[in-house]
């Protein structure tokens, strides 16, 4: 077993100095994680709470709702885990203040924050293939794609990947640390002998293929829906014998759904496709870990990755009112007693 301890990790933070300066450090961290994070994240935690109570209103006939009820919940869940990590890279709370050491209570919540935002990244693609499917074959596919199927994926995602928890959870205990120079003992990670050959499995799995099959998925079922629905587009135009009215609903209809699904696609790409390459950098690079030489750099990179992250986890709530007139309603519903003032400022706008 390795025991980490005050030496190492005061020869690490020596060696962060050569890499990033340690003023630019504490500026960018605290404007991407104490600023526009936690800002962002708390306004995010009352919109998938309200997304939540919405959906639950809508009730769970559909499939649909179903998924995104649980997207909600783990968007919700992700934040949280979030809200905690941003708090722990803050340059104003010392490596000893906690009563376990800052980068290694780090660590756990972004394992944690990595579940959600998982099991989000997959119930998205389910969904996109549920559509997907549903336009390629509607006939057929109505018959399997029940709120129960909805529900069995659900909960099988969810908890299959508590697997992704295992590993790093397995190659470390914790233990009481002695830190001389402050006179006290702390709580610190202690890494087992066989942590780099789990670890480096575990990084080509969780890191590299689950991230990049999602996304790879939703590319693909996304290009599906918007070329079949272009083609039945056409199909629709040149077989309308009145050409005019009809023909402008049909494409009003079909070009908001095609906008909403490439919206949710480019979102959830460019806000969650550089934490993938920042982890996958990490299982290449062993000194973007913890206890490695380059922990700073990783720090610096994930206030970034982590902001992003945290925009996707928040801005559903823009889309879903934007796009679904149910959800509207249950919106104004929810805060019925602001449904006065909307109707006042209808009046005079």
């Amino acid at each position: 077993m390795n025991i980490t301890n005050s030496s190492s990790t005061a020869t690490a933070t020596s060696l962060y100095i050569f890499f990033i300066d340690s003023s630019v450090m504490n500026y960018v961290v605290t404007i991407n994680a104490l600023i526009c994070s936690e800002l962002i994240g708390l306004l995010g935690i009352v919109a998938n709470i309200i997304n939540i109570f919405n959906f639950k209103r809508q009730g769970f006939q559909d499939g649909v709702n179903v998924t995104l009820f649980s997207l909600a919940l783990c968007d919700t869940g992700a934040l949280l885990a979030q809200q905690l990590s941003n708090i722990l890279i803050s340059p104003w709370v010392g490596e000893y203040d906690l009563f376990m050491l800052k980068s290694h209570l780090f660590v756990l919540t972004f394992y944690v924050n990595g579940y959600f935002i998982r099991v989000s990244g997959v119930l998205t693609s389910f969904l996109t293939f549920e559509r997907c499917l549903c336009v390629v074959w509607p006939l057929k596919v109505k018959r399997v794609l029940t709120t129960r199927t909805a529900i069995v994926v659900n909960t099988v995602t969810a908890s299959v990947f508590i697997l992704y928890l295992v590993p790093p959870f397995s190659v470390t205990t914790i233990d009481w640390m002695l830190v001389p120079t402050l006179n006290k003992s702390i709580l610190a990670l202690q890494f087992k002998s066989n942590r780099h050959s789990v670890m480096t499995i575990y990084y080509f799995i969780a890191d590299q293929f689950v991230p990049y099959a999602t996304i790879l998925l939703l590319i693909l079922c996304t290009i599906t829906i918007v070329t079949k629905l272009r083609s039945k587009l056409k199909w629709r135009q040149s077989t309308s014998s009145a050409g005019g009215g009809a023909s402008g609903s049909v494409t009003n209809k079909e070009g908001k759904v095609v906008t909403m699904l490439i919206n949710i696609s480019v979102i959830f790409i460019i806000c969650l496709l550089p934490q993938s390459t920042l982890n996958t950098a990490m299982g290449f690079v062993p000194g973007l870990k913890v206890d490695g030489v380059y922990f700073n750099i990783f720090k610096l990179c994930y206030s970034f990755t982590s902001l992003l992250e945290t925009v996707n986890c928040s801005v559903s709530i823009l889309v879903y009112y934007k796009m679904s007139t149910k959800y509207r309603q249950e919106f104004w519903t929810l805060f019925h007693p602001l449904t006065c003032i909307k109707n006042l400022s209808l009046r005079f706008f």
